[in-house]
């Protein structure tokens, strides 16, 4: 992923950053954080690839300091720390327990707590009245199958933990239900909340992705996007479009609304919120709520799209600053991760030199080393092979651009 140059800051003001992620994943938007404010890190490992917008680190051994609160001191005494963020699922409660423990600006713990909790979620959306969703937390198959059958099928079956559609199914009738649910319970929980698994009613509708910047009890959608979803019945995120005519103003009003109102219900602030949101025929529902700004690339794909700076808003949202965004008009791009058909050995994407040599294609990046084994979902939640992005002044023909080149970078190696 190609990297900005570090600016210098906006202000002197210094963040404290817990966790940083990958270069692929996150390099893009450690990089715009950084030109907006003075970052100092704290991490499981030292620094390498991100020492060109750090000013400061700090390493520990998870094993022997699970809360590493006096690197976190010694951080802040250096190098004049004024909030605590974080933009890795992994890290956002320990960063929200830090800020607290520090006594500095961060994403609130409870809100921190909820945000990785699904079963927390649905309380509150339900208890709130914001997104009512029928949604049993159980234990095992039998009170599962009682459950399914009281919710009436098909019905959803999901880690309490997790994001990204890991380990979630659509189970149409009682004969699947026990294999759903032990792939729900037998995915890797990553030390996500995993006592019990979900068994909620199966929502329908256009699913799309909401960033939602809080701070200071203010709360504003700052992007938003039109989502693929493939591999049914394992609802699987595909990639996504941001930009002019990703979502019509009109007929998704509503659902951003409720974006933004579920992110205060939720107590998040100081941070961006991503959330994932069904338009239903009888209106939105809210599907999954995240304590930080939206993955998989969509930090690059947000500022090609829209010309905003995810690092710089978030910067801004962690400081108590106020919100700057004025997104670019006549600009749209977008992502699609690529898979293969069917087990088989990794030998690159096709070389399609009429496709690459376009100027609408900003980038084809492949994910597994050649020679490696890939096959797609569910035998592997992971099993991408690389992706593709497309730019365009309109959401419509960043797609159509996008449907070229999927078709066009087929996955090459032999089956397996």
């Amino acid at each position: 992923m190609k990297l900005p140059p570090s600016e210098p800051p906006a202000t002197s003001s210094t963040l404290l950053l817990v966790g940083s992620g990958s270069r692929l994943r996150q390099g893009h938007l450690l990089s715009h954080l950084a030109a907006a404010a003075d970052v100092v890190l704290l991490d499981t490992v030292a620094p390498t690839w991100q020492k060109p917008w750090l000013k400061g680190a700090e390493a520990y051994d998870p094993r022997d300091t699970p809360f590493p609160v006096e690197q976190a001191r010694r951080l802040c005494r250096d190098h004049d720390v004024r909030a605590v963020v974080a933009y890795n699922e992994s890290e956002i409660l320990l960063a929200a327990e830090l800020a607290a423990t520090l006594g500095l600006p961060g994403l609130p713990v409870e809100a921190a707590r909820i945000s990785r909790d699904k079963h927390r979620q649905r309380e509150l959306l339900n208890r709130t009245g914001l997104s009512p969703t029928a949604s049993v937390l159980v234990h095992d198959v039998h009170e599962g199958l009682r459950s399914a059958a009281d919710i009436g099928y098909p019905v959803v079956v999901k880690p309490r933990g997790l994001s990204g559609s890991l380990g979630v199914g659509r189970v149409a009738d009682p004969a699947d239900f026990t294999r759903f649910f032990e792939l729900a319970a037998g995915v890797d929980k990553m030390d996500l909340a995993s006592d019990g698994v979900l068994v909620e009613e199966c929502v329908t509708g256009t699913e799309f992705l909401v960033d939602v910047w809080s701070s200071g009890g203010s709360a504003e959608v700052v992007y938003c996007g039109r989502k693929y979803m493939a591999h049914d019945p394992y609802p699987i995120d595909t990639g996504h479009i941001m930009g002019e005519g990703a979502l019509p103003a009109a007929e998704y009003a509503a659902g951003l609304a409720l974006a933004r109102d579920a992110v205060l219900a939720a107590g998040i602030d100081r941070t961006i919120a991503n959330l994932d949101v069904v338009l239903t025929p009888h209106g939105p529902r809210v599907m999954e709520i995240n304590g930080r700004p939206a993955g998989d690339l969509a930090s690059v794909i947000a500022h090609l799209g829209t010309g905003l700076s995810v690092g710089g808003l978030l910067a801004d949202a962690a400081l108590g600053r106020p919100l700057r965004a004025e997104p670019v008009l006549n600009r749209a791009a977008g992502i699609k991760f690529l898979y293969p058909a069917r087990r088989q050995r990794f030998e690159g994407l096709a070389e399609a030199p009429e496709l690459r040599a376009q100027p609408w294609l900003h980038e084809v990046g492949e994910l597994p080393e050649r020679g490696a084994v890939v096959e797609p979902p569910p035998e592997d939640f992971f099993g991408r092979a690389g992706w593709v992005i497309a730019e365009g002044t309109h959401a419509d023909q960043v797609h159509e651009r996008l449907t070229e080149a999927e078709r066009a970078l087929t996955v090459q190696g032999p089956y397996v």
